[in-house]
C-alpha cells in the first residue's frame, strides 16, 4: 500500500487507486487541519508587543499633538518670535521619535535570539523565535507513550494460547503447528525490516526499521527461527489504521498455493469477528463464552502489568471454496474482498509486549509538577496498560484513580447543587451576602491549594469520550493527572481544544502525521528528532536529542526570557520616553534651551540604550523559576497599568530629575550660567 508522495526508488509496477480525495488517510487528517483556523497562529508575545506598540503610538500621537496646541494657542499668540513653524515641528518630531524607542526591536530580538541560541546548547531546536515566550505559559502538555516516555524498544515477553500462557523465549521450543503459527503471524504480517549489519547479534538486540510493534513481532520471529516454515509469498497488504485497530496480509506457501489471510490487532476488535482459538497443542476448539471470559481476564492482567496487548489470527480457506484464490491477479479486487473477509477467524495466540519508560522520565514529570505543568499521556493502548505505564512514569501517583462513570456522578451532581444554592441564596439576607462572597473566595482558594497538594487522577479511554457535555469537559480538565486511551487523531485534537477552551496553554509533542491536527491546535508543538517529517516541518520546536527532558529546558527558557524582557522594556521606556520628553514639554512651556537634539536622541536611543540592555538580556535563571505556577497570559501581561506607573512614576521621575541635575549642574561649572539665568 503506497500512501501519497511516496517515492519508487527502483522497479516497476502497477498502481490501483483505492480511495482519493478526503476518503484517503492523509485526506481525513488534511480535513481535520482544513477545518481549524485560516490565519496564520499569533504567539503570545507577538500580541503583547503589539499592544505595547500601539500604546505608545497612541501617547506619542496624543503628547505631539498637545505639543502642537500648545504652540498655534499659546506660544504663537503670546510669544510670536519664541518659536517658528518649522522649530514647532522639528519639537513634534523629536516627541514621536523619543515616545518610541528605537532600541526596543533590536534589544528584543537580541533576547529571543540569546535565548533561543541557549536551547540550541540543548539540542533544541526553535521554528520561530516569538515561540519562546510561549513556552513559559505552557500549563499542560499532552504527550504520546511510546516513543516520547518510553524508550521505543518494544519486547514481547509472553505468548497465550487457549489453554496456557508460556514466556516469549519458550515459544520455539515446542517446535509444532502452534508455534509455526505464531512465527507466520508474527512474521508475514510485518512490515518492519531487521537491519542486516546487525545479523550476528543476539534477535532481542537487534536493530529493526519500522513501527514499534512490528519491530518487537519480528525480533519474536527471529527468535523463532528454529520453527520450520515453508518459503511464501504476500499478495496483499493492508496496513494498520486507528480506525479499524488491524493490519492484514493475504499470503499463500510454495507448498500449498492456496491464499489464507493472517491479521493482528487490537483484542477487542478482533476477538469480536473470531469463531476459533488454536491450543498449545496446535488443536483448534471453538472460541466460546468461557474462554472468551478467560481471554478477557488474561487481558486485563497482562495489561495491569504494563504489556501492550495484540491479538494474532487467520483465516484459512478450503481449496475447492477460497474466494481470493480466484483474484489473485486482481489487486483491487482481492482488496475489497480480503477487506470484507476479516471475520469467522481462528485466534492463534495473545502476544503481550512491554516497552519500558525512559530512566529519567519520573524525574522529569516530578520536576512539571513542581512548576506547575500538568502531563497528560495520550496513547492509543489499552485504558489499563496505559495506566501502568503512566505510574511508572510518574504522571499518575494517587492511590485511586477515576473513571468515566466519576465523572459523569460529578456531573449529574452540579443541577441539584445549583438549585439548593439558589433556594439559599433567596434565603439569605442581602447584609450577609457580602460575607459569604468573601467566605466563597477564601474556600476556593483553599480548594485549589487542597488541590494542589492532593492530585486527582483520571482514566478514560477514547470511547469514554464520545458526546460528552461541556460541563463534564470541565470536570475533566479540573483533574491535575490524566491518561487518554484508545485515543483517535480526531479525539486528540477534540482533547486540546477543550483544554484551550478552558484557559489552558497547551503543548502536545508528536511524532507522526497522526499528530498533526492536535499539534497545529496547540499553543506550542513539539516533535521528536527522529520522528517523520511531516511532524517536524509543522513543530514549533523540534528536540533533536529525542530526549523528553529538553521540555524542561525549553520551559524554563520560555520563563526566562519573559522576566527579562520585562527588565529590558522598563529599562528602555523610561530612559528613551520621559526623560527626553521633559526637556522637549520644558523648552515649550518655560522657554528652555533643549539639552539633545533630535539625531542625537536617536543616536542614544539605538545605540548606547542597546549596549547596556545586552548585560540584562543575558541574565541567568533565578533559582525558583521552576518552582513558580506559570503565568496565564490573560491575566498577567508583558506589560500593563503597573508597569507603566512603574516605568514613568518611579523610575522615569528618578532619571529625569537626575538628567536635569547634571544638566544645570555642567551649565553653570562650564558656562558660568546659573539655573535662573537659563
Amino acid at each position: 500500500m503506497a500512501m501519497m508522495g511516496s517515492a519508487i526508488v527502483q522497479g516497476d509496477c502497477r498502481g490501483i487507486v483505492v480511495a482519493t480525495g478526503n476518503r484517503t488517510v492523509l485526506g481525513r487528517l488534511n480535513k481535520l487541519v482544513r477545518h481549524q483556523e485560516v490565519a496564520p497562529k499569533r504567539t503570545i508575545l507577538q500580541l503583547e508587543v503589539q499592544r505595547l506598540v500601539n500604546g505608545l503610538t497612541t501617547l506619542s500621537l496624543v503628547v505631539g499633538a498637545i505639543f502642537v496646541i500648545l504652540w498655534a494657542v499659546w506660544l504663537r499668540t503670546k510669544f510670536p518670535g519664541f518659536m517658528s513653524v518649522s522649530d514647532a515641528l522639528a519639537n513634534g518630531v523629536g516627541v514621536l521619535v523619543t515616545f518610541v524607542p528605537g532600541s526596543l526591536p533590536i534589544s528584543l530580538t537580541l533576547a529571543l535570539t540569546a535565548i533561543a541560541k541557549r536551547m540550541q546548547r540543548n539540542r533544541i531546536l526553535i521554528k520561530n523565535l516569538t515561540t519562546v515566550e510561549t513556552l513559559g505559559s505552557i500549563s499542560a502538555i499532552c504527550c504520546e507513550k511510546t516513543g516520547t516516555l518510553t524508550q521505543r524498544q518494544m519486547v514481547v515477553t509472553r505468548v497465550a494460547y487457549a489453554d496456557a500462557e508460556v514466556h516469549a523465549a519458550q515459544v520455539h521450543v515446542d517446535n509444532g503447528i502452534a508455534a509455526r503459527r505464531v512465527y507466520e503471524t508474527a512474521a508475514w504480517c510485518n512490515n518492519a525490516v531487521l537491519d542486516p549489519e546487525t545479523a550476528h547479534l543476539p534477535a532481542a538486540e537487534r536493530e529493526a526499521t519500522g513501527d514499534a510493534t512490528d519491530c518487537a513481532l519480528l525480533r519474536l520471529a527471529t527468535h523463532m527461527r528454529a520453527v520450520q516454515v515453508p518459503d511464501h509469498e504476500t499478495l496483499l497488504t493492508i496496513p494498520f489504521s486507528l480506525r479499524s485497530r488491524w493490519m492484514l496480509t493475504v499470503c499463500r506457501t510454495d507448498e500449498t498455493k492456496n491464499p489464507f489471510i493472517l491479521i493482528k490487532g487490537a483484542p477487542e476488535t478482533l476477538i469480536a469477528r473470531s469463531t476459533s482459538i488454536q491450543t498449545a497443542s496446535s488443536e483448534i476448539i471453538n472460541l466460546d463464552d468461557k474462554i472468551r471470559s478467560k481471554l478477557k481476564e488474561v487481558q486485563r492482567r497482562w495489561a495491569d502489568e504494563g504489556c501492550r496487548l495484540l491479538l494474532l489470527c487467520r483465516r484459512d480457506f478450503a481449496e475447492d471454496n477460497n474466494p481470493l484464490a480466484e483474484l489473485v491477479d486482481s489487486p483491487a479486487k482481492l482488496f475489497v474482498e480480503a477487506g470484507e473477509s476479516v471475520s469467522q477467524l481462528t485466534i492463534v495466540g495473545l502476544v503481550g509486549m512491554v516497552d519500558p519508560p525512559r530512566p529519567e522520565i519520573p524525574g522529569v514529570v516530578d520536576t512539571f509538577r513542581k512548576a506547575g505543568v500538568r502531563v497528560f499521556m495520550t496513547t492509543g493502548d489499552y485504558s489499563h496498560t496505559a495506566a501502568y505505564v503512566a505510574r511508572q512514569c510518574r504522571i499518575i501517583t494517587s492511590a485511586t484513580v477515576d473513571g468515566i462513570d466519576q465523572v459523569l456522578d460529578v456531573e449529574a451532581q452540579q443541577p441539584e447543587e445549583k438549585d439548593a444554592k439558589e433556594v439559599a441564596d433567596d434565603a439569605v439576607p442581602a447584609s450577609c451576602k457580602a460575607s459569604n462572597s468573601d467566605l466563597a473566595r477564601q474556600e476556593s482558594r483553599a480548594d485549589s491549594q487542597h488541590t494542589l497538594t492532593t492530585p486527582r487522577s483520571l482514566v478514560v479511554s477514547g470511547p469514554e469520550l464520545r458526546g460528552l457535555s461541556a460541563s463534564a469537559w470541565d470536570t475533566i480538565s479540573s483533574y491535575e493527572e490524566i491518561v487518554f486511551a484508545r485515543i483517535t487523531p480526531e479525539q486528540k485534537l477534540q482533547i486540546v481544544e477543550e483544554l484551550r477552551a478552558r484557559d489552558s496553554y497547551v503543548a502536545v509533542t508528536g511524532d507522526d502525521v497522526n499528530d498533526l491536527p492536535a499539534m497545529r491546535a496547540a499553543h506550542v508543538s513539539v516533535a521528536m528528532g527522529n520522528g517523520s517529517e511531516v511532524s517536524k516541518a509543522a513543530a514549533d520546536v523540534v528536540l533533536l536529542d529525542n530526549n523528553f527532558s529538553s521540555v524542561v529546558v525549553a520551559i524554563e527558557c520560555g520563563r526566562l526570557v519573559f522576566i527579562n524582557l520585562k527588565k529590558v522594556i522598563i529599562y528602555l521606556l523610561p530612559m528613551t520616553n520621559l526623560s527626553e520628553i521633559v526637556p522637549s514639554l520644558f523648552n515649550v512651556v518655560f522657554g528652555l534651551p533643549i539639552p539633545l537634539s533630535t539625531f542625537l536622541m536617536l543616536v542614544i536611543n539605538t545605540v548606547t540604550d542597546v549596549w547596556a540592555s545586552v548585560v540584562l538580556i543575558n541574565e541567568e535563571p533565578e533559582t525558583d523559576i521552576m518552582l513558580t505556577p506559570p503565568r496565564n497570559p490573560k491575566r498577567e501581561k508583558l506589560v500593563d497599568v503597573k508597569f507603566f506607573l512603574q516605568a514613568y512614576g518611579f523610575i522615569g521621575l528618578i532619571q529625569t530629575l537626575s538628567g536635569h541635575i547634571m544638566f544645570f549642574l555642567c551649565l553653570y561649572l562650564r558656562g558660568g550660567i546659573a539655573p535662573k539665568h537659563v
